[in-house]
């Protein structure tokens, strides 16, 4: 499965705060790609911004720490939306390479 993970730092973060977005393949094993979070520049709807990245790079789960109501239903339409909070980034890639991380049903933020 294809993650993207909104980060900064080790700690994950929300989609409109995070420094930095990781796309991780947990099949692989492997990062495929670590990029400047586009929500940063954004003057509005900073979340959905970064939802849209990850969704062009063909992620398939959105793994973070909080999430805002407008941004989750904007990411539930295309992504698994899955809790990473109180966790660092290698609990994090070992929950979604496991299949353990648990899935939001509700914004968190």
């Amino acid at each position: 499965m294809i993650i993207a993970v909104p980060v900064s730092g080790n700690q994950p973060s929300g989609p409109g705060e995070a420094e930095e977005v990781l796309i991780f393949d947990t099949l692989a094993g492997k990062e495929i790609e670590r990029y400047e979070n586009p929500a940063l520049t954004a003057t509005s709807g900073r979340g959905i911004a970064m939802i849209r990245s990850v969704m062009e790079r063909k992620a398939e789960a959105l793994v973070v720490s909080g999430i805002g109501q407008h941004a989750f239903d904007v990411a539930r339409r295309n992504l698994k939306v899955l809790s990473g909070a109180g966790l660092t980034l290698e609990q994090i890639i070992q929950g979604a390479t496991k299949g353990t991380l648990p899935e939001l049903s509700a914004p968190n933020h």
